[in-house]
């Protein structure tokens, strides 16, 4: 198993500091997951049901799958797929907006984005993946510090190759918000242009004609050192660990207890773009 690695710095602690806001860990190894949309059926079916108060059918599942797809497919910036997932009066609802707790929360790391199936060839695969009742609609990048390059490589990714590409148009008519942290604190004087930053923590919606990153520092004093973060068990720690391909022994490390501290930048900005309320 692999050890120590820009994974274990920034992508593991981000991943659960999630889990300590209350979403749950959703393995790639264990998921149903619908190949036009990326949504995932195992957590999409039963969020469906609790949110809209009753029991859906394998074929009304799916006839709802094929709806989203059929909107993430136009050439429209994703605004028939966000209006579709706002209307609070459709007969079925996607997100609960009235009760954000009764919607499911979860993250799954390194979702491939494949355009043919049985082939990874050509995809994408965002580090931190945000699941909504399912659905893909949201992902961190994260990079390790210390390296002035990261920042802007990513946004350069994402600019001129991500949001270029045809193939991938559908998927960010899904993706509703994209962030992106080298787990660094911003530079002193943060008047400078996004795009000229190095280091920090970054966010965007996604609209593939004029896509500009934005700063966010925390407004509400005392939030972060206030906040009501779940204990999370060390054995299932441990388990997130070994299921993202690492030995387990990193985590009774210095290194990675450093790391996994709630108050590391990136961990503080999750909490404050990603708080359940906060987000939807």
């Amino acid at each position: 198993m692999r050890n120590f690695n820009e994974d274990t710095r920034v992508k593991i602690p981000a991943t659960l500091q999630f889990l300590r806001l209350g979403y749950q860990y959703q393995s790639m190894n264990d998921s149903d997951i619908d190949f036009n949309t990326k949504i995932f059926i195992n957590r999409f079916k039963p969020a469906l049901e609790k949110i809209n108060g009753r029991s859906f059918s394998n074929g009304e599942v799916w006839n709802v799958l094929d709806e989203i797809h059929t909107l993430i497919r136009s050439n429209d910036l994703g605004r028939e797929f966000y209006k579709r997932l706002n209307d609070v009066v459709s007969d079925v609802k996607l997100i609960d907006f009235d009760n954000v707790l009764n919607n499911d929360f979860a993250v799954v790391d390194e979702l491939p984005f494949t355009i043919e199936k049985d082939t990874d060839d050509g995809s994408f695969r965002p580090d931190i993946n945000i699941l909504i009742n399912g659905m893909p609609i949201a992902f961190l990048e994260v990079k390790k510090p210390n390296n002035e390059d990261t920042i802007q490589a990513e946004f350069n990714r994402m600019l001129n190759v991500r949001l270029k590409n045809p193939a991938y148009r559908k998927y960010f008519n899904l993706i509703q918000f994209v962030s992106f942290s080298n787990n660094m604190n911003y530079e002193n004087d943060d008047s400078e242009a996004t795009e000229l930053v190095k280091s920090g923590s970054f966010y965007t919606t996604p609209n593939g004609v004029k896509t500009s990153f934005s700063f966010f520092r925390e407004d509400e004093k005392g939030y972060h050192k206030n906040y009501q973060y779940l204990t999370l068990d060390d054995d299932f720690c441990r388990s997130v660990i070994k299921d993202l391909g690492y030995s387990t022994s990193i985590f009774d490390t210095d290194e990675f207890n450093t790391a996994n501290d709630t108050d590391m930048p990136c961990n503080r900005f999750i909490t404050s773009m990603y708080d359940k309320e906060r987000f939807l």
